[in-house]
């Protein structure tokens, strides 16, 4: 097969359209909650790429990243893993069958046909769903109302209520037996519309929604394993006709790794109504963008009188523009809103460091600076219900003993784009669960004698929401567990403690699930730099508070200089003399590694601590994806509890 007929020369031009093409897909995907192949697929065909070639290739670039969207969500419980293969089985029929049209219609036609049949797919389902989420935005914005109580519709009643002999299945986010007879022809027709446009979701949600009856939190999460089946399969098979351009689909898969990150931080600067807004413009200007040149592709295979050249060349012109415009519209409104957030920040963070006193303004929630440096009177703790969050709780409960703290514990039920736009009638349910799982907590707490609150909030990013209760409350220390991601997953789906440590207004404590904090001792590690510093009071209040030593770490590289290498014991030296000040039992150390992290993991595991103290830079967004840090490393490598002391 020659490749020239279907695969473009990329240049350095094209090579930077897709990075360009692919940061804004991935921004405005982060922003919106969806997997914003409406927009590579159109965007790509802009180009010049057959649209069999952008299908092929956007399914490429798409599969691994249902598959990290997936675990995401697995995290807080939402993925019905069942229900995902089993519609993810017959979706990969669909995906055969779809692929086999598109081949067919190619064959036939040519490009031009492939181009129609993409097109007018794109035209009708855009319609549709962008038209709805444009409606319901405007619903929220006039109206805002939901329903009280949890109601199945008509469909998803009798669809549950059919018993058919041999073929019915149990799935836990229905909580009964459904027959596969339904979900076989969802799960196709949900496949036929990915190998089509390269996005099923927007038939796999609401149909297991409305057809079903599963709760839309849980619908969007069980279709990312759908999305993982169906789009491995359809790569395979696209790849095996030699339709897969693997080129462009790394190339956007660079490009929407940050613009993904960006989109979400985005999203807790906006109100929710603003998202749907953004996600239905583009919906609707991509759908008069690729509805332009559909007469073009009528005309190259002479269903209807051809075209001449001026006016060919004003509407592929035309059609190329508005998609510019609608990426450029996207992410004008995601990255300003990025802007505006983060200039306001800012402005806290420097009004609270102008602050003459430390002193906590109790009449001011938003204030920066919540309480005295290192003080431990009131702790966050955040818990999804899961084993990894069980550590976090049970060693609250141990601290707050000691502290004699009061307890905050707080549950975030996540929630996104795709799922309020069905409704948010489902989010009671799972609330209401959250509640009952933060009341078994506040009966241990009664029971050890601590003052406890609970708190249940829902919103898109559970890191955004746990800093705005620590910001609302007050409070001096968060807690909260850690389930240990790395590399390209973190970058990828991110990491909820990360960005609590990179944003959160006071320390934060980190608790993987096997840690026990005995108290036996505990690392501090300075570089005698204000944040050290931080963390050395913090490390000073708690261990007289705990009667644990401690042990300081200043590392040195093998390329230090003696000069350095002296600078470092002097640091040390200064950290223990303040523990002792304190009347906290403290010696130093300064050990030489090929990274700070390993010299500082050394000591602890010499010392069989069960507690490492640090500071923050408290680096966020793109800067910390790039650059990382020592806290993060020690995070990623150590089992034990790790104690984040913030400045700010």
């Amino acid at each position: 097969m020659d490749l020239a007929h279907h695969f473009l020369h990329l240049d350095a031009l094209h090579i930077i359209y897709l990075l360009v093409v692919g940061f804004i897909g991935g921004l405005v995907s982060g922003f919106i909650g969806s997997g914003g192949a409406f927009v590579l697929t159109p965007a790509m065909m802009s180009m010049g790429v057959p649209g069999i070639v952008a299908v092929a290739s956007n399914i490429c670039h798409k599969f691994p990243k249902a598959l990290v969207g997936a675990i995401k969500r697995a995290r807080y419980g939402q993925v019905d893993v069942k229900l995902g293969l089993v519609l993810g089985a017959s979706a990969e029929a669909g995906v055969l069958y779809g692929a086999h049209v598109q081949e067919s219609i190619k064959h036939a036609f040519g490009n031009a046909g492939s181009n129609l049949y993409v097109s007018v797919a794109f035209v009708v389902v855009l319609a549709v769903v962008g038209g709805y989420v444009l409606r319901d935005a405007w619903k929220a914005y006039r109206a805002g109302t939901t329903d009280a109580e949890e109601t199945l519709c008509r469909l998803a009643r009798w669809v549950q209520s059919v018993h058919i002999p041999y073929t019915m299945v149990y799935f836990k986010s229905l909580n009964t037996r459904v027959s596969v007879l339904f979900t076989i022809p969802l799960g196709f027709a949900t496949g036929m519309l990915a190998a089509t446009i390269a996005v099923g979701g927007f038939i796999g949600v609401p149909g297991m929604h409305y057809m079903l009856g599963v709760p839309s939190i849980m619908a969007s999460a069980s279709e990312l394993v759908t999305a993982f089946v169906m789009g491995l399969g359809g790569t395979i098979t696209y790849a095996w006709s030699g339709l897969v351009d693997i080129r462009m689909a790394m190339i956007i898969l660079a490009g929407s790794l940050f613009g993904i990150q960006l989109g979400a931080i985005g999203t807790t600067y906006v109100k929710p109504h603003m998202i749907k807004v953004v996600m239905g413009t583009i919906m609707v200007m991509v759908l008069v963008s690729r509805g332009l040149v559909i007469p073009v592709y009528l005309a190259e295979i002479e269903v209807m009188e051809p075209l001449d050249s001026t006016t060919v060349s004003v509407l592929n012109g035309s059609s190329f523009t508005i998609m510019m415009l609608a990426l450029v519209v996207g992410a004008g409104i995601v990255l300003n809103a990025l802007r505006t957030g983060m200039i306001e920040q800012r402005r806290a963070l420097l009004a609270a460091a102008a602050a003459p006193s430390l002193a906590p303004v109790v009449a001011v929630p938003s204030q920066r600076q919540l309480s005295p440096l290192g003080r431990f009177e009131s702790f966050l703790v955040a818990s999804d219900g899961s084993e990894f969050s069980a550590g976090a709780v049970r060693e609250a409960l141990r601290m707050a003993q000691k502290c004699g703290a009061r307890l905050h514990v707080l549950s975030v039920v996540a929630t996104g784009a795709e799922q309020e736009s069905i409704g948010e009638q489902p989010l009671k349910k799972e609330m209401d669960a959250a509640q009952t799982r933060l009341d078994q907590i506040k009966v241990m707490a009664s029971a050890a004698g601590l003052a406890c609150e609970t708190h249940v909030v829902q919103g898109e990013e559970p890191y955004q929401e746990i800093v705005n209760a620590a910001e609302q409350l007050g409070t001096d220390l968060i807690i909260m567990g850690r389930r240990g991601r790395q590399g390209m997953a973190r970058l990828m789906a991110g990491d909820s403690t990360i960005w609590v440590i990179c944003r959160a207004p006071c320390s934060v404590l980190v608790v993987p699930r096997a840690a026990d904090l005995a108290g036996r001792h505990f690392v501090l590690a300075t570089d005698g730099s204000r944040y050290s510093d931080a963390a050395a009071v913090s490390a000073g209040n708690l261990a007289r508070l705990c009667h644990t030593p401690v042990s300081v770490v200043s590392a040195t590289l093998p390329t230090h200089s003696a000069e350095r290498q002296q600078e470092a014991k002097g640091m040390m030296a200064r950290a223990v003399a303040y523990l002792k000040q304190e009347g906290v039992q403290a010696r130093g150390d300064t050990p030489q590694a090929l990274r700070a992290d390993e010299a500082i993991l050394q000591v602890a595991q010499q010392e069989n601590a069960d507690l490492i103290i640090l500071g923050s830079h408290g680096r966020t967004g793109l800067e910390r994806i790039l650059l990382g840090s020592t806290a993060e490393r020690v995070l990623d490598r150590t089992s034990c509890a790790v104690l984040v002391a913030k400045t700010t």
